[in-house]
């Protein structure tokens, strides 16, 4: 009986385990653990292991206990390494951000303010490095950030902020933006263009044209265009990967086919093709040899996608339909 009462008030109070810490025990092995995970990283870095170092540095970001300032620290090296070794710069420009939101304060702030402008040109973005550059203190001097509520327009009492009109130009392409960063009045014709196409785009509206079932049929066609292209490049053209090694295989079984046609193209004379040694012919054909095998492997894995696509959306297609 006393066995039957003793566990129905185990179930009732269960008993939780006492801990006993040390003052500051936790933050020294967070500490000893962290510097180790970041000693780790470095030495993977020098081997040439980046994509383990960046797991070591996070695993030192993700340590419990972490403070603010050491993330910042962390962020800031693993922005680094995706900026400098692993060419990936969304991913470096995450974490710069992160590391201003750990550390305002930062030391480095002026660098991470410099690499962020960096990264965002390079990811196409040239109009938003333009903002942070002019939001920047130590670049202007004073505060010159354009503020995206700033109203520059209206349209039947719809306002127009700068924020939309850097959108609108964001979609441009990198070459196409930079022409409006730093000329007033090139943006101020953008923003007239913009008032312009909105005018005509309310009348058709009024007009019910997005009601004519030909606009639709329009529509609808492009929208689906577009998904294609999408998927395309997401599962065909961007996971194509053409090493060193494979371009110089084909160099090597193709070499005299190359030559001759650098000649026929006209880049060389027959003459100095022959002469050409082979490092300076590798040199010519690279760039060539790279885009044919990627063409070629875009061309096997988009026929692999399109065949388990059928097969498991249990295609048929009746060719006798067409008098063969």
């Amino acid at each position: 009986m006393r066995k039957l009462i003793f566990l129905c008030l185990m179930m009732i109070f269960p008993v939780t385990p006492v801990i006993m810490t040390g003052c500051g025990k936790n933050t020294a092995i967070t500490d000893e653990e962290v510097t180790a995970r970041i000693s780790l990283a470095a030495q993977m870095m020098d081997k040439g292991l980046y994509d383990e170092a960046s797991v070591e540095y996070r695993a030192a970001f993700d340590t419990p206990g972490v403070s603010n300032k050491k993330r910042a620290n962390i962020s800031y090296l693993l922005g680094n390494l995706y900026f400098e070794k692993m060419k990936n710069y969304e991913k470096a420009l995450g974490w710069y951000i992160r590391a201003k939101h750990y550390d305002p304060q930062s030391p480095v702030m002026q660098q991470l303010t410099e690499r962020t402008v960096s990264c965002l040109e390079r990811i196409g973005r040239s109009l938003d490095a333009q903002n942070v550059l002019s939001g920047a203190t130590y670049l202007a001097g004073e505060e010159t950030r354009r503020e995206p509520g700033k109203i520059v327009a209206q349209i039947e009492g719809r306002s127009i902020t700068m924020g939309e009109l850097d959108n609108e130009i964001q979609k441009l392409p990198p070459e196409e933006q930079k022409k409006y960063r730093d000329n007033p009045e090139a943006k101020l014709e953008f923003l007239r263009q913009y008032v312009n196409n909105e005018l005509l785009f309310n009348m058709a509206k009024r007009a019910d044209y997005q009601k004519d079932p030909r606009l639709r049929e329009r529509v609808e066609n492009f929208e689906k265009m577009l998904m294609v292209s999408r998927i395309y490049k997401e599962r065909v053209a961007d996971a194509v990967n053409i090493s060193p090694e494979e371009v110089r295989q084909y160099f090597v079984a193709h070499k005299a086919d190359l030559a001759k046609t650098l000649a026929r193209d006209g880049d060389t004379s027959d003459t100095k093709t022959s002469a050409l040694p082979d490092t300076g012919l590798f040199e010519k054909t690279a760039p060539r040899i790279a885009t044919l095998l990627k063409t070629q492997k875009a061309q096997e894995k988009e026929s692999q996608l399109i065949e388990e696509l059928m097969r498991t959306q249990k295609v048929v297609i009746y060719d006798g339909e067409f008098g063969k």
